[in-house]
């Protein structure tokens, strides 16, 4: 669908319109409420944080008996719902009607808080089984048991020991639990997000993407992979999951790059690994970015400057690998009739709706205005623009319309998937802090790396992935804040270099075996093995494995130093990025053997050494190696003209 004229699916909209459902009504009823409920908040302020808090939660419990029912099936199943939704609803209310009291009164003894924060705890873990997985549910479960019965367990495992009231007290009437910070970004501004995301696919701004990566990058060599690149780091940058990327841009990138003559496996790793690039990509960097900035109460603004330079890093990789790529394989340009209409992306009714609102969202968070407040205006920017550009017939505004409402249909999953993890997270935040686990990983890790800075990193890295495989990269990313972050503040590490550190590892478990969820979509997607298309993934994305440790031994790539060692730093990694590229793709300027392979990831690895004399000998290298290859490709030439 674009935005200068209604789709082609008109008629399918109208088809909905005449039979709705009650699922359907009650979904957008939900999905609206909670929205215009957080919107109202950006705007005038909201209720008292536990009492707003509240609302939400319930909203979310709605919506997810709708979109994700029990399994079960027959009576049980509904009966589980009635159980998990009553639970919800009747300790959200009690909490939100008792809010005064337990404020002014904390310590006053209340029976029933602890029946109904179990209570909730439990509905709590529920709702993230079924959004977000076993693997969250468990370790939260497993966390609680250890908080609840740790004081049993001999020396240092564990611990002093919590009564149940303490802990349902914690979780239930206090901010430090349920209702803490996490869950707090989620109403602040984590649900307007979502939203933005959904107007801009629903509005046509993904198929504007689309168009505009496959000018840019379709007349490139190996254009049809280099349109995968942009295109994914654009619509990436909103969705924030790698899984969701691949679906949506590998369904048609996939079977462009195996027509245009690349291996099925290569064409899987290439769209599995620029997916995965689109959470770290500025503006949005899907919720990582929010999350961040609130965890380091550092302003927005600045933390989309400082994720830039990775994120280009990173891309400057990937692109690399498959220019390299390409001319080893003799890919050429997308064919001619395959380029879109240039001209349509002239008019101010496609461009403006896909640049404005980002303008917007920009200039007031880089002006200083809440997340909150920027996000809406940019909502409100789109809306706008959508509704009134174009034909202003009454057929078309109300096919505007329509597909405004179904923007709204399509935030409510998400909603409830990422309302769930923020709630389940708070409940592991609220235990982890509680009982001190964080501290207890910290030192197993300082125990098993004998405090070597890079054995600790190491460690600290494939425990991230670990625990993040087969989970949405926020609830990675949150879970490993909550568990690793102390070991690595032990470890002399800036609060910035590790949260950047974590982040990056916890993007990584989509693509690391053996639980790749990303990968497995692209390898579907390309009808490959799919071992073969992690390994071509790994090989795509062999800076993202380097950039964790490069946050901490070069802070200069987080713009930390003077401008002179920024320069400079950043100049041998981008050249250090290319050349590790290379190397992989066995393909510089001409060919690679093993041994200008071997010479050139040394020399590679050089140039992001902590040192500017390494770096200058390792430029040194990557130069003669160029030489080298461009001798090869000389004589191989030479030889075929022969």
């Amino acid at each position: 669908m674009n935005t200068t004229e209604p789709s082609s699916g008109a008629e399918t909209h109208q088809g909905k319109a005449a039979c709705f459902s009650v699922r359907t009504i009650a979904t957008f009823m939900l999905s609206a409420g909670l929205i215009g409920l957080t919107a109202w908040g950006a705007a005038f302020g909201q209720l008292p944080n536990i009492q707003h808090r509240a609302i939400v939660l319930s909203l979310i419990a709605g919506l997810a008996v709708i979109l994700a029912p029990s399994k079960s099936g027959g009576i049980l199943g509904r009966l589980l719902d009635v159980l998990m939704l009553g639970a919800i609803l009747i300790a959200a209310g009690w909490v939100y009607l008792n809010y005064w009291d337990v404020m002014m009164n904390p310590v006053a003894n209340r029976p029933q808080a602890i029946v109904l924060g179990l209570a909730l705890a439990a509905s709590i873990l529920e709702l993230s089984r079924r959004t977000i997985g076993w693997t969250f549910a468990i370790l939260v479960g497993v966390f609680g048991a250890y908080a609840l019965f740790g004081d049993m367990l001999p020396g240092r495992l564990g611990h002093g020991g919590v009564s149940l009231r303490m802990l349902t007290s914690m979780l239930y009437l206090s901010t430090d639990g349920i209702w803490g910070q996490v869950f707090d970004i989620f109403c602040s501004f984590l649900v307007l997000f979502i939203l933005f995301s959904a107007l801009m696919m629903a509005t046509g701004a993904g198929e504007t993407m689309m168009d505009i990566a496959k000018l840019v990058g379709g007349r490139m060599r190996g254009g049809p992979a280099k349109i995968s690149v942009i295109s994914s780091a654009m619509v990436g940058s909103m969705t924030g999951s790698s899984v969701t990327n691949v679906a949506m841009t590998g369904s048609f990138t996939i079977p462009m790059m195996k027509r245009m003559g690349y291996r099925p496996e290569v064409a899987g790793g290439i769209e599995a690994t620029a997916s995965s690039g689109g959470q770290i990509t500025p503006p949005l960097m899907g919720a990582g970015l929010f999350l961040m900035a609130e965890f380091l109460n550092m302003p927005v603004g600045h933390m989309m400057a400082l994720a830039l330079v990775p994120a280009v890093l990173f891309y400057t990789g990937v692109l690399a690998s498959v220019h390299f790529e390409s001319v080893r394989a003799n890919v050429g340009t997308l064919p001619e009739e395959e380029m879109p209409d240039a001209s349509r992306l002239k008019k101010p009714s496609v461009w403006l709706p896909l640049a404005a609102p980002f303008c917007v969202l920009l200039f007031m968070l880089l002006a200083g205005y809440a997340v909150s407040l920027s996000i809406l205006m940019a909502c409100i920017t789109l809306t706008v623009l959508y509704l009134t550009l174009g034909d202003l017939n009454p057929s078309s505004l109300k096919q505007r319309a329509l597909d405004l409402g179904q923007a709204i249909m399509e935030a409510a999953s998400p909603l409830v998937t990422l309302g769930a993890l923020c709630a389940a997270a708070g409940v592991l935040i609220g235990v982890i802090g509680f009982v001190g686990i964080g501290v207890k990983f910290g030192d197993a890790v300082l125990s098993l790396s004998n405090g070597n800075l890079f054995l600790s990193l190491l460690l600290a890295g494939f425990v991230v992935m670990v625990i993040g495989m087969g989970m949405p990269t926020t609830a990675a990313y949150v879970l490993a804040v909550s568990t690793i972050l102390t070991a690595l503040n032990a470890i002399g590490i800036e609060p910035l270099q590790a949260h950047m550190f974590v982040f990056y590892f916890a993007v990584l478990s989509a693509i690391t075996p053996p639980v790749c969820s990303a990968v497995f979509v692209a390898a579907g997607l390309a009808n490959a093995s799919w071992w073969k298309t992690a390994v071509q993934t790994m090989r795509f994305a062999v800076i993202k494995y380097m950039l964790p440790f490069i946050f901490v031994f070069r802070p200069e790539t987080l713009l930390e130093g003077t401008t002179l060692n920024i320069v400079l730093a950043l100049t041998a990694c981008f050249i250090g990025t290319i050349s590790l590229s290379a190397a992989f793709s066995r393909w510089f300027l001409g060919p690679l053997g093993r041994t200008l392979q071997g010479s050139l990831i040394v020399g590679g690895l050089m140039l992001f050494w902590p040192s500017l004399l390494i770096n200058g000998l390792g430029a040194i290298v990557v130069l003669a190696v160029a030489i080298c290859s461009k001798a090869s490709q000389s004589e191989l030439v030479a030889g075929e003209q022969a």
